[in-house]
This record gives C-alpha cells, sequence and structure tokens, in this order.
C-alpha cells in the first residue's frame, strides 16, 4: 500500500488533538475548592454585618414612625396616650391601640362603638374598647400582625410565641382561644411608664428616690390610667424615653394571661430597671422562666432591661419623635434620667 494512503488512513482513526481540551486535575480541583471555601469564610461575617445593619436601620425606622405617630397624636390632643386604659374586670387596653390612624392603620384603629355582644366576632378588624381585649370581638385586630410593632432582628423568642409573631396554642388543645391570648400578635417595643420607684438603686439628684409612674406612658396604679400632658414633660421632649426596645416577649404566667409581649395589652409598658443588682440595664441575658412576668430580666416585677438583639445595644425613641441606640455599657445614672419625665437631672442622650 502507498506511503501516502496509509498516512490518510492514520489520521482518520487519529483522535483530532486540536478538538480535546486539558481538564482539571484532582488536586486542582481541590485546590479550588479550598479557595472558595476561605473566600466565603471571609466574606461571610462582613456580609452577616451588612444585613444587621440593615436590621438595626429598620428597627429604627420602625421607632422613628411610632414615635412621629405618637407626636401627632400628642399635638392633637395635647397629650400623649394613657399607656395602660381598663377594659372590663382586670383587662387593659394599650397605648398601642390609641394612634393607630395616625400610622395610616383605619381599618384597625380604635373605636368606642356600642358592642351588643363580645361573645361573637365583630363585623370589621376595628379594635372594639368596649370590649375586653381577650374577647373574641376583639379576636380579629388584636391577632393583626402590625409589621412597625415588630424588630427585623429578634431571634431569641419567648417559649409562647411562634415564629409568626403571634401567642401560639399554649395549651395544646388545638385552638387559638383569645381568652388566653392565644393568637394575639406581638410587640418588640414598650412604653416607658418611668425609672424603678423607691428602691434605692436609682436616686433622684436630691438624693429622693422616684415615686411611681414618674415617666410617659403610665401603668395602673399610683397616679397611673390616665394620659400625661406634654406640658409635665418637664426634662424636655428630647430628653425623655417614650418607648423602649423590649424584644421577643411572649405571654407569662400558669394562665396565659399575662400579655406583656402583645400589642394590644396594656401590660406593655415598663419602668427601667431591674431590682437585682447584677443584671444590667441594657442587654442582660435571658431567662427562660415561664412563671416569670417577664422574659429578659432577673425578678418578677413589671420593671425590664432594655433588650435587643442588636449587637452592642437596644433601640428607643424619644418624646420628640427621634430615635436612638442605648449601648450596653450606657452609664445607668444617664439611662434612668432619660427615662423620668420630670426628675430634672442633667443628662441627655448619649
Amino acid at each position: 500500500m502507498p506511503r501516502a494512503a496509509v498516512t490518510i488512513m492514520l489520521e482518520r482513526v487519529r483522535p483530532h488533538r486540536r478538538g480535546l481540551r486539558p481538564g482539571f486535575t484532582l488536586v486542582e480541583v481541590l485546590v479550588v475548592i479550598a479557595i472558595i471555601a476561605v473566600l466565603t469564610a471571609l466574606l461571610l461575617p462582613a456580609v452577616q454585618s451588612v444585613r444587621e445593619t440593615a436590621r438595626h436601620t429598620h428597627c429604627l425606622n420602625n421607632l422613628k414612625q411610632i414615635g412621629l405617630g405618637m407626636a401627632h397624636y400628642a399635638s392633637t390632643e395635647q397629650r400623649f396616650p394613657p399607656g395602660q386604659q381598663r377594659v372590663g374586670a382586670n383587662k387593659t387596653l394599650s397605648w398601642c391601640g390609641f394612634f393607630l390612624e395616625h400610622m395610616e392603620q383605619n381599618a384597625i384603629a380604635l373605636t368606642w362603638d356600642e358592642v351588643a355582644d363580645e361573645n361573637v366576632e365583630s363585623p370589621d378588624s376595628r379594635l372594639y374598647f368596649r370590649a375586653k381585649i381577650d374577647s373574641l370581638y376583639n379576636r380579629k385586630a388584636t391577632n393583626t400582625v402590625l409589621p412597625f410593632y415588630l424588630c427585623p432582628s429578634t431571634s431569641r423568642r419567648h417559649p409562647t410565641r411562634g415564629g409568626d409573631h403571634r401567642i401560639i396554642d399554649t395549651d395544646g388543645n388545638g385552638t387559638l382561644d383569645p381568652a388566653r391570648g392565644e393568637g394575639f400578635a406581638c410587640i418588640d417595643y414598650a412604653g416607658c411608664s418611668g425609672v424603678e420607684p423607691d428602691y434605692t438603686r436609682y436616686r433622684l439628684p436630691s438624693g429622693e428616690m422616684y415615686s411611681g409612674n414618674n415617666g410617659v406612658l403610665l401603668n395602673i396604679g399610683a397616679g397611673g390610667d390616665r394620659p400625661v400632658p406634654v406640658a409635665d414633660i418637664r426634662d424636655g421632649l428630647s430628653n425623655t424615653l417614650l418607648i423602649c426596645e423590649v424584644a421577643g416577649r411572649g405571654t407569662y404566667g400558669t394562665n396565659g394571661r399575662d400579655y406583656r409581649g402583645a400589642w394590644a395589652s396594656g401590660l406593655n409598658c415598663v419602668t427601667v430597671g431591674p431590682r437585682v443588682m447584677s443584671v444590667p440595664l441594657v442587654n442582660p441575658e435571658p431567662r427562660e422562666t415561664p412563671s416569670k412576668t417577664a422574659y429578659f430580666r432577673g425578678d418578677n416585677g413589671n420593671d425590664n432591661s432594655l433588650f435587643a438583639d442588636h449587637p452592642g445595644g437596644a433601640n428607643v425613641a424619644l418624646c420628640d419623635g427621634s430615635a436612638r441606640l442605648i449601648g450596653s455599657d450606657v452609664d445607668e445614672a444617664v439611662l434612668v434620667s432619660l427615662a423620668s419625665r420630670k426628675g430634672r437631672e442633667l443628662f441627655s442622650p448619649p
């Protein structure tokens, strides 16, 4: 066979080398994977930091919206809403329900319309003052989640609070009973009723102890169940706390009726300052003890520390409508001074 013919036949059966592509060896693939893993590990904290910054800003905006809504209410009424308002026997309505029309929430706003039978569902989603908060009649309102009452950073939640930010079926009977607060929509912010009174840890510049209900959104008792006039905030609107972040709460007590974590509940007011000396005023370690009446502090009253899942502190709103972060390392005297409305302490927000 001629040599030229043999050459042609060999070319036909020989792989076309110009069509082949060089591949990666196993070692090269492993090196690439390792580099990607290292880069991911380096970038993940930065991504998480950016996300938390966005969540923190969102939380501040929530508090600013709430503060401005309450400021509009106060401008119209010449007073802030009551922290608690009695509704029937041993039930109270929260400050949260009094200014919802100023938050463009007319569909759920408080109404004084008559209620024929509170054991049936209401015809609409408004919050009816003349029916008990935990009645079937108010269930449409109390079960409505209001996004501006929730901090997007909240990750640690009381066991009675579900992932949808409503109170769960606490007795496990398969139904959500409004008489136990089940289904109630939660809130991560609490009204500030002032400084923990009659306790030697906190004193006025004069050396006297604080009297009860020395803040703006008052608890019932010791002059509570009444709104505070704007003129009575003598320390200045920009130097007085209105709302504190106390995130992750649910319901407490064996009967499930201590609704401190629900926005419609009048128990959503706190005095700043735990009685226990070892408990910090901002971001203490949580106590997952359902028998306690509040979640993130160390004793059994309605006095609280500020608590949030933001690194470094918790957010607050002031009476002038501004919002800011209070650091975990804040001077105790500064935070206490901000909680009272007319203590005449000589401190400004940090």
